[in-house]
């Protein structure tokens, strides 16, 4: 984060970090040394300004006030110190140019001058904006867990009939567990039981609303039931639990660097050494000139106004506040159930204006519900949902577990079918001794057997019994009911095309694209079809942002700028190749990622504005003498607690 390219803060305070760590908001812990420096600087200021000093070195007949250098000399050892110590370490590995020289430099140099409350200032002031970087990071880190919660220690265990506490690290997929109300489930499991429960799922997804759980669906690790006592079944180890991984990838993100970051600190790295040269250049070519011109030097005058510009030139409030900016947006994103896997892909967010989303289980909901039964002439439509029924049996495919759904609502007897095979396109089997198959037209030409003409967007279950078609039921995808507001709201951010890709056939692309407002869309895709598509976009100068959630769309995922999977997490394959993870289904969360990752620039832009501006009013009167020393310590350190103070209120919401 510092100009020396140092692992930690730029003053590097381990004793405040260790507090910070540790969880102990203690002021007074935290801020001691500088309280107490402030204090000795207080008192000594009163007693200066009392003369009594004055009349003690007047007595003693010193030129100089002894007392008085002593006394400032105390009141910066509180701070000094610290930052002696990691100067020296610098020192030692040979970076002599860090923001420790430019400090401990000003210091020195305000006591030779005899500026000695100005030279504690410098340290002091330096010291606590420091801290207060650790401080402000320590504040979003905390937000980060207050949302998401720790996790348990101990589960509560079903074991032999009993209950007892186990650590979740030492549980097996598919122990059962006890959860009580209140309680955060530990690992990823499946809901046991007969009835549904509703869970707050905000730690996953950042919503307040409970959501309402069927037996047999998945429980994320972190969600906690609101009203009943539940048993649910482990389906992974902790470490792969939801939770988990979140936290491990708020940690990653937080590690990696933006490009913003990244040139920052390359700039930094000759910063320093071109100040220290412009510094001395301040005063040494006035000596010059002076010397060629037989002038006498004025020395402390010219020195004074090197040491405001050395100060004042001190690039804190841009080493804090760009990196504390991108920080606090990762918090504020993970609160919301946005998971950047960095901080460059906030950058990359930013620029995005193509954005394309996968159908199924993206755009839809992935749960399909029967819209309509047309019967052959000769056949009832129970007979025709009977029979489609009996062969999906024990399908777990969404259209199958639609249509069965459909045949228990409707109190269709289904009979036993034997021979059940699943083959491209559909299945077959016997159905009391006759050959029974549903499908897709494609499968319906494969085995011979004519299907009349048809025209709609709903999927189409071709049906057929003793080789002769039977009927036909059609199912739809349900949109999401935030769907087209989302993509309203990335036209409104300027995003210039929205585009579906689907391996879906035409119709039922097209009716999703109509009723979401898309700008296009392409279906019947394979895959790779769609990383195509994807690298296309992406070769023509596009800026592309691809949705999805499934394995398939995991190719397309890794080929855009910036990837998105969507899902509970979605599949593992695309969360690995994704770059963004949308914890929950909430598409609106896509427009919200682009709309944070612009605030972070506009909140960079005004604070290097501001920081750019003060720094160079200060130097420039300093030198020409105007500005004092006390202005060159406001233009570094309460310019940086400014803009820290200002990142914060404007990201933290």
């Amino acid at each position: 984060m510092c100009s020396h390219s140092h692992e930690h803060h730029c003053c590097g305070h381990t004793h405040a970090q260790n507090h910070i760590l540790h969880g102990k908001n203690d002021i007074l812990s935290i801020y001691k040394a500088e309280i107490f420096s402030a204090l000795l600087l207080v008192v000594t200021l009163i007693i200066e300004h009392c003369g009594v000093l004055r009349r003690i070195s007047e007595a003693a007949g010193c030129a100089v006030s002894i007392p008085e250098i002593i006394l400032y000399a105390i009141a910066l050892i509180p701070v000094g110190l610290p930052i002696l110590r990691e100067s020296w370490e610098m020192w030692r590995k040979g970076r002599f140019m860090n923001e420790f020289t430019l400090m401990v430099a000003a210091a020195i140099g305000a006591f030779i001058i005899g500026e000695y409350p100005e030279g504690v200032a410098v340290l002091l002031f330096y010291s606590f904006g420091e801290k207060m970087e650790d401080t402000a990071s320590d504040d979003v880190r905390q937000r980060i867990r207050a949302l998401l919660g720790r996790l348990p220690e101990e589960a509560t265990v079903r074991l032999d009939g009993k209950l007892k506490k186990a650590s979740p690290k030492n549980l097996q997929p598919g122990s059962v567990l006890f959860v009580r109300p209140g309680e955060r489930v530990a690992i990823d499991s499946i809901l046991l039981g007969e009835k549904d429960v509703e869970f707050d799922t905000s730690a996953i997804t950042g919503e307040s609303v409970p959501r309402s759980f069927r037996p047999g669906e998945e429980i994320s690790s972190g969600m906690i039931p609101v009203d009943q006592a539940v048993d649910v079944r482990t389906l992974r180890s902790f470490s792969d639990s939801s939770m988990s991984r979140i936290m491990k990838m708020i940690e990653e993100a937080q590690a990696s660097k933006s490009p913003t970051e990244n040139l920052l600190r390359r700039i930094t790295r000759w910063y320093t050494p071109v100040v220290f040269t412009l510094a001395l250049l301040l005063f040494f070519t006035p000596w010059l000139i002076d010397a060629v011109l037989g002038n006498p030097f004025e020395w402390m005058k010219w020195l004074r106004r090197s040491l405001v510009f050395l100060v004042c030139s001190c690039p804190c409030a841009l080493v804090v506040s760009i990196p504390l900016s991108y920080f606090a947006s990762l918090g504020n994103a993970s609160r919301r159930g946005i998971l950047f896997k960095g901080s460059k892909y906030v950058d990359s967010m930013r620029n995005i204006d193509t954005v394309v989303f996968d159908k199924t289980g993206t755009l839809t909901t992935g749960k399909f519900h029967v819209s309509s039964i047309s019967a052959a002439d000769g056949t009832e439509p129970s007979q025709l949902l009977s029979i489609a029924a009996s062969l999906d049996a024990e399908s777990g495919h969404p259209l199958a577990e639609a249509i069965l759904s459909k045949a228990r609502a409707e109190r269709i007897e289904t009979a036993k079918a034997e021979n059940i095979r699943t083959v491209s396109h559909g299945i077959t089997g016997i159905i009391g001794g006759k050959t029974a198959a549903a499908g897709s037209r494609t499968l319906m030409r494969r085995l011979g057997i004519a299907v009349p003409e048809s025209h709609t967007d709903a999927s189409e279950i071709c049906v057929s019994l003793d080789n002769s078609y039977i009927g036909s039921i059609y199912l739809l995808d349900t949109i999401k009911p935030e769907a087209a507001e989302a993509i309203r709201r990335l036209h409104s951010l300027g995003v210039k095309s929205v585009e579906i890709l689907s391996g879906d056939r035409e119709e039922a692309v097209k009716r999703v694209a109509r009723e979401t407002g898309a700008d296009s869309y392409h279906a019947a895709l394979l895959p790779e079809d769609k990383k195509d598509i994807i690298t296309e976009m992406t070769r023509k100068g596009n800026k592309v942002a691809f949705s999805g959630d499934g394995i398939n769309d995991a190719p397309a995922i890794a080929a855009a700028d910036v990837g998105i999977a969507m899902g509970t997490l979605g599949t593992d394959m695309a969360m690995e190749s994704s770059d963004i993870v949308i914890a929950g289904d909430n598409l609106e969360k896509i427009p919200e990622a682009i709309s944070l990752a612009r605030k972070v620039r506009r909140v960079i832009l005004e604070n290097v504005t501001f920081a750019i501006g003060v720094k160079a009013l200060v130097m420039l009167l300093g030198a020409f003498g105007i500005a004092s020393l006390w202005a060159a310590v406001f233009a570094d350190t309460g310019v940086t607690l400014l803009t820290i103070i200002w990142t914060l209120l404007r990201l933290r919401k």
